[in-house]
């Protein structure tokens, strides 16, 4: 009921505005004071306020009391009009029947310009124009309402702007023409924002092993694939999996994505020798994740047949919640009865939402939680000039010892152990993974003398937390940057810091030091 009443009500401001933009004087006074009046139940008529002249009699049986309305017809100009979404109707030759606020300030235009005008008469990209006659010509034919993502140049600005633009077919209020409803959102910000994640993976470059990328090599000859220990992390197995042969690899694929995959496997190897496939896989737990799968043929034996294939796999499931979402927020899109402004509502939160997440992911180390460079960046960008800080680098002591002795498995579990320790600090202070097993600790307002006492307290919980699996404490050296300073000379600060940190692990470790500058020694 409320889909035909949104259609019955923007029909009838199609018809309010032809008679107030296609005949706004009257041919007898010229006054701009035509006017559509009820005579009878089923009879309109244009009148003419200023000299009393009228039109022919007409009947109008589905126009509703609106369009005599012009209090009427103004509020709903301005309800449309102040809508963020794009809104405007077309005829089947692609005229505008009505268009709002929003697409008249795409083009650089006014609604009451753009009536009677397509697309083209506003946009210089012929490509453009083509693919929404298009897209209108087949809502119209199937009489069905879809759902496109469609680009389109900003007058102006010459920004390509990207919208998820709703069609519906409609009949005009005679019930003979077919008219095409079109409510477009702009998803400009969320596009960009996958983009930014998409630019952020190819600027780094991780270790193998310090990645959160999963590495396999395949050795075609004797059918056996070897992973670094992500593989086995991300799919919860032990490391003795780490080398197995093709065929295990079968039960860990989705059993309803094997058949995909191993088409994409066959192209490979026997096409153009790359191989790409986004598919499910299986935990040992039973969970089920989204990878995708990325590869290319490496050797070639004499005979040009493929013998050896590397490649790398990641976790896309986070992306596949997002593109999951967008979906259903466009099917509640079509089947939901609610009003324009609460649609928008929900979608801003959800991009709101989306873009939180994200911005979230991008600025904290996966493994132990803590911020990374990232995260310090826009920490350093929110202090003030004035703003004293006090730098303390720290290292875990023979960590590669550990690693060693224990697997990276345990290595892993020991830094997110140790980050816990070293977050007893403050809300206005910083806390944030260096790199490999060094962490960074920015203190605000202190002096040298308390941040040795904390960075000591934090050592004796370090020393007296139970971490490794053997009856062994886990220590770390603390290096201090020998006086307070402003973001500024933060590079200078840490490198004291790093200094530091040296003679702290050469005095013996699981001590705290102060940098030692020319004319003294601070301890």
């Amino acid at each position: 009921m409320l889909i035909n009443s949104m259609n019955m009500f923007l029909v009838t401001m199609v018809f309010s505005t032809y008679f107030h933009s296609n005949m706004k004087r009257c041919p007898h006074c010229k006054s701009d004071a035509l006017r559509v009046k009820k005579y009878a139940s089923d009879k309109h008529a244009l009148e003419c306020s200023h000299c009393g002249a009228r039109g022919p009699m007409s009947k109008i049986d589905e126009l509703p009391a609106l369009v005599a309305s012009v209090s009427g017809f103004n509020l709903l100009r301005t309800v449309i009009d102040e809508s963020p979404d794009v809104i405007f109707i077309k005829n089947w030759q692609g005229d505008f029947l009505l268009c709002n606020q929003a697409l008249a300030s795409l083009y650089g235009t006014t609604p009451e310009r753009m009536v009677g005008k397509t697309d083209a008469d506003f946009n210089d990209n012929a490509e453009q124009v083509a693919s929404y006659e298009q897209s209108a010509r087949e809502v119209l034919e199937s009489g069905k309402t879809t759902t496109t993502i469609e680009m389109s140049t900003h007058a102006e600005t010459g920004e390509i702007r990207y919208f998820q633009s709703v069609k519906k077919p409609i009949l005009d209020p005679e019930g003979s023409n077919k008219l095409l409803l079109v409510i477009a959102h702009d998803i400009t910000e969320l596009k960009n924002a996958y983009q930014a994640v998409e630019e952020s993976e190819k600027r780094y470059n991780f270790a193998m092993e310090a990645s959160n990328v999963g590495i396999w090599d395949w050795n075609i000859t004797d059918n056996k694939v070897h992973h670094n220990s992500k593989w086995c992390d991300i799919l919860g197995l032990q490391s003795n999996m780490r080398v197995h042969d093709m065929s295990v690899l079968e039960k860990f694929i989705h059993p309803n994505d094997v058949e995909k995959m191993m088409m994409a496997v066959e192209k490979a190897l026997e096409v153009d020798g790359l191989y790409d496939s986004e598919h499910r896989m299986v935990r040992t737990n039973g969970e089920v994740l989204w990878v995708h799968d990325r590869g290319r043929v490496v050797e070639y034996d004499r005979n040009g047949k493929p013998i050896r294939m590397v490649g790398s796999f990641s976790d896309i499931t986070l992306n596949k919640r997002f593109e999951r979402q967008l979906e259903r927020t466009s099917k509640e899109l079509e089947r939901n009865n609610e009003t324009l402004e609460q649609i928008v509502q929900e979608r801003t939160e959800a991009l709101e939402l989306a873009v939180k997440e994200l911005e979230s992911i991008a600025t904290k180390d996966q493994l132990t939680g803590l911020g990374n460079r990232l995260m310090l960046e826009q920490w350093l960008a929110m202090q003030t000039r004035n703003q004293e800080l006090v730098s303390i680098l720290i290292d875990l002591d023979r960590f590669k010892s550990i690693n060693d002795r224990f697997g990276h498995q345990v290595g892993d579990e020991v830094l997110a152990a140790a980050s816990k320790c070293l977050s007893d600090i403050r809300e206005s202070d910083l806390l944030i993974r260096w790199g490999g097993e060094e962490f960074l600790i920015l203190l605000t307002n202190v002096t040298i003398e308390q941040a040795c006492m904390i960075a000591e307290n934090l050592r004796a919980n370090l020393q007296n937390a139970n971490i490794l699996p053997v009856n062994e404490q886990v220590t770390a050296s603390f290096g201090v940057c020998a006086n307070p300073f402003n973001k500024t000379e933060f590079e200078n600060a840490v490198q004291q810091s790093d200094e530091a940190l040296y003679q702290a692990k050469k005095a013996g470790r699981n001590q705290v030091k102060v940098f030692c500058n020319l004319t003294g020694t601070k301890d």
